[in-house]
Parts: C-alpha cells; structure tokens; sequence
C-alpha cells in the first residue's frame, strides 16, 4: 500500500479544511484541483470519492489518477489560492457507514464459511457483495442478525499499521498479496481486514445492517445490503407501504400478507367464474351469429383475452371468415381484428391511417386504438374488410 498521511486518514471525521491548491487543469467535463492536503477521500476500495465545495465551488467527485487526488470542480481555482474544503458530509458519513458494515458482515461470512469477498461495490441504491462460495438466503439472514448483535455492543473499529514482521503473524483479509505500509482495520468478533477506505470509530454508528437479496452467482454467491441511515431510510419506505397496505386491507400491519394472501384467492376464484360465464357467453352470442364474410362486434368492459375467445369461436364456428371486435375506450375504440384469410399487416396500417389510429400484430391478429366515431369506424371497416377479401 502506499503512504497514508492525507488528512482523511488523519481525521476521518474532519468536514472542514482549508489547503493550498498546487495545481488546477482541465479533466474531462471538469476541472481537477489538486491540493497539499485534504479530507475528500477518493474514490478506492470499492468507496465512492467524496462531494462537497472547494471556496463554494462544487466538487462533484474525488478520484486518484497517476498518484494525485483529483478533487473535480465546476470552476477552475488558481494555484496557490487556500481553498475552503466543505464535504458534503452525510454523503461521506453515510458510506463510512456503508463502508464499515460491509466489513463486519464480509467478516462474519469469512468467520463461517472461510468465503473470501471477491467484489464489492458501494452504491446509493445498495451495497453489492461477491462471495466465492455458496451460501442461503436463510444462512445470510442468520449472518445478518450476527453483524446487528455486534452492532449493538457497539463493538470498536480499529486501525493499525503493523510492520512487515507482525503482518505475517495476522490472518486478515485481502484480495491481493501486500507490502509496504499495509493499514489493517480491525473489529473484535467480526473481521480483520487490509482496507483504504474510511469508516466509523465504533459500530454503534452504524445503527442497523439490513440483508435485501442473496443469490447464486458465478459459482459463488452474491448478497445485497444496507446500512446506516440509508438502510434506515429503506426500512421506513418499506413500514410505509406496509401501513397504508394495511389500511387499505383493514387489517394489522403484522397481518397484510395472509390477508394479501386471503385476497388474491378470492379474486382467482371470481377469475375462474368469470372465465366459465364468459365462455358461456360467447356460445351463446355466436350460436344466433349469420354466415357472412365479416363480423362486426361491439363489447362492453371486456379484456382483451375475452375479446380474442370471441373473435376466435366466430372463426372456428364458421360463421365468418374475419371478425373485428371493438370495446369502448378514452375519446374512442380499443380493437381486436382476426381473419383466416386475410393478411391483416398492410390492412392495419391503412386502418389506423384511416381511423386515427396506432397498433399492429400478426398476419392473423392485429389490436390498437381507434380515435373516431363508432359509424366512421364501421364504414371504414367494411370497405377496406370486404375489399381485401
């Protein structure tokens, strides 16, 4: 690793500096200002870089590129100017809490299934963690509640600089071989682990961790989390929802799945006998149907499926070679077109050309809109219907 002396490291918890700036040039959309010191920390580690304000002026990232941590500003700021350094500081805490509670719940997985974390990756909306074994839904919730419990004994996170001599005597985790200055974080119970980033001085900042998905991937196994405030945040969106479900259901709030549960059977047994009338319906309009070309139907509050077991009985019934079948919609007419002998592609395009129209389908079946008048709709129909057959 490399030297660790910036002020970051110095006082993770610093939210206001001031530096001189050394250098200031053009990077890409924005102008990166490098300075003899800071407290943004770059992007690293699988961290995000920091945000924040140089004299007022935006940061809207901090990266390291060719050994310079490059603060990216909206504005360029003049060499040997001393710049007032504000970080966006609950952007930073939060990944410091972020940041952390990855390293106890990475930690515990290694303490259990000697996994080692393969990728990890901090974003706004979760923190994703890449394991190299497999391991359950249910086993990561069990691990969950073992991370929250070390939370709650606000357990310390402690950083040390070993020399090269007790390195080796230390069994910590890390996605490459070392050397140099290694900067060790530890935390009694959970993980010790060679890491760059920042993080809490104690657990109990963390406040809760929160499992969201565990899966199999790549032959190992990939959890997605939350911590700190933003799993906080996801919890309470989630309380929310639940609480108006539960309202709405007039039920408990610890009740809304069975009732949930309660309330999609009986909407699928109204589904079946629906589906049983409908079916007796089309027989029975059908039945009384003439023998002609093309069949012009108009349906009140009917699904498309019933539209097309409709139009479908009057094909297979013989009693016409096409049907077209229409419902009433917003300023028009929703439509279901079928025919056994006509390619209705080139059909549907003059139709909605015609008629105001958008849709399209198959050389069988077409369906869309029509924004016009029930009497233009059945003149237009029936010239191009009558004319194509």
């Amino acid at each position: 690793m490399e030297e660790m002396n910036e002020l970051f490291y110095r006082d993770s918890y610093c939210r206001e500096f001031t530096a001189e700036v050394k250098e200031c040039f053009p990077y890409k959309n924005a102008y990166a200002v490098v300075l003899e010191d800071t407290a943004f920390y770059p992007e690293g580690g699988g961290q995000p870089g920091d945000r924040g304000t140089l004299n007022g002026i935006e940061v809207s990232d901090t990266i390291k590129k060719d050994g310079k941590i490059l603060h990216l500003c909206a504005a360029a700021i003049e060499p040997g100017t001393q710049a007032e350094g504000k970080l966006d500081w609950k952007y930073r805490f939060n990944n410091m809490q972020s940041h952390t509670g990855e390293h106890v719940y990475s930690g515990l997985v290694h303490r259990r299934f000697g996994y080692e974390n393969v990728g990890f990756h901090m974003g706004r909306e979760m923190i994703t963690l890449d394991f190299d074994g497999p391991f359950s839904y249910e086993e990561a919730l069990e691990l969950e509640r073992e991370a929250n419990e070390r939370i709650w004994r606000d357990l310390p996170v402690l950083i040390s600089f070993p020399s090269e001599e007790e390195l080796q005597a230390i069994p910590y985790r890390s996605k490459k071989e070392l050397s140099g200055k290694v900067r060790i974080v530890t935390i009694p119970e959970s993980d010790i682990c060679a890491c760059c980033g920042t993080h809490v001085t104690d657990l109990g900042q963390i406040g809760i961790i929160k499992v969201l998905s565990c899966a199999p991937h790549k032959g190992g196994t990939r959890v997605d989390i939350l911590a700190g405030e933003r799993a906080y945040e996801y919890l309470f969106d989630v309380w929310s929802n639940n609480r108006e479900v539960s309202r709405l259901l007039r039920c408990k709030e610890s009740e809304t799945g069975n009732e949930t549960q309660r309330v999609l059977n009986e909407s699928l047994q109204k589904d079946i006998r629906r589906s049983k009338l409908m079916k007796e319906y089309v027989s029975f309009i059908v039945e009384d149907l003439p023998v002609k070309n093309v069949h012009i139907l108009y349906e009140e509050e009917k699904s498309v499926n019933e539209l097309r077991l409709l139009g479908n009985k009057v094909l297979d019934e013989k009693k016409g070679d096409s049907c077209a079948l229409f419902s009433e919609g917003n300023e028009g007419y929703n439509y279901l077109i079928l025919s056994n002998v006509t390619d209705l592609r080139p059909l549907c395009k003059q139709l909605n050309q015609r008629l105001s129209g958008r849709g399209g389908g198959s050389k069988e079946m077409v369906s869309g809109f029509f924004k016009a008048e029930r009497s233009e709709i059945e003149a237009v129909l029936s010239e191009v219907l009558n004319a194509a057959e």
